[in-house]
């Protein structure tokens, strides 16, 4: 009977034990998640801005029809509509914005 009652015992501070270390990583893993939320919110908005400057600077076309600028500038539009893909841009309606899928992620990366 006492043999019984110190297994009880050992096996409540052993699941004591482990239910605190669980609760800490899951807190550290909380805090984690929520920086990368916040991150990615930011990020976000940067490709958002950046996108709609890229459009205002470009309104006439001059950008793309320069040789040298035009192939930088067509890089970096389509780096930011790569971003924005999945990022899932919404527009101003708030409604998913219609962009493609990158052709060099097509079929690789599923989107949930």
């Amino acid at each position: 009977m006492e043999l019984l009652l110190i297994f009880s015992i050992l096996l409540l501070v052993g699941s004591v034990y482990v239910s605190y270390n669980l609760y800490k990583k899951y807190d550290e893993l909380e805090k984690v998640a929520q920086e990368n939320v916040d991150f990615i919110l930011s990020l976000r908005s940067r490709v958002l801005s950046q996108q709609s400057y890229l459009k205002q600077l470009d309104r006439k076309g001059a950008f793309e029809s320069d040789d040298e600028v035009g192939y930088f500038f067509k890089e970096l539009k389509k780096i930011i509509n790569d971003i924005s893909f999945y990022l899932e841009v919404e527009n101003e309606q708030g409604q998913p914005e219609e962009t493609t899928e990158p052709q060099q992620f097509r079929g690789k990366i599923q989107r949930l």
